[in-house]
């Protein structure tokens, strides 16, 4: 099967661009691809283990499993130094920080590209 990035532009719980994101995510891990989950701009949020309000659904929880599902977790440097976010602490542990560079890389060598943002 194929490579799919998906861009998250937004926080986990302001919009239901995560639940749409992990719900599509669901159904290509299901269908044999390989997915990598971009967290650009507040979408670093997504990935902040930290990141729960009490008695809402967590969409950070479901990154998490699906990173256990072999969902790979992309941050943006830049985004996540700009937000005072650090990658030894904050972080669930599927998920890492990478350079621009890195993240444009993983956009060209998908096979498809979907963007999520408002």
């Amino acid at each position: 099967m194929g490579k799919i990035a998906v861009l998250l532009f937004t926080t986990p719980l302001q919009f239901q661009n995560s639940d749409t994101a992990i719900e599509f995510i669901k159904a290509a891990v299901e269908k044999g691809h390989e997915v990598t989950v971009i967290g650009l701009g507040d979408g670093v949020y997504n990935a902040v283990k930290h990141f729960i309000v009490q008695d809402m659904p967590s969409p950070v929880g479901k990154f998490k499993e699906l990173g256990e599902r072999g969902v790979k977790f992309v941050n943006c440097f830049p985004c996540c130094t700009a937000r005072g976010l650090k990658p030894e602490t904050d972080f669930i542990p599927t998920a890492t920080i990478e350079s621009t560079t890195t993240v444009l890389e993983i956009i060209k060598e998908a096979d498809r590209f979907f963007a999520i943002t408002i």
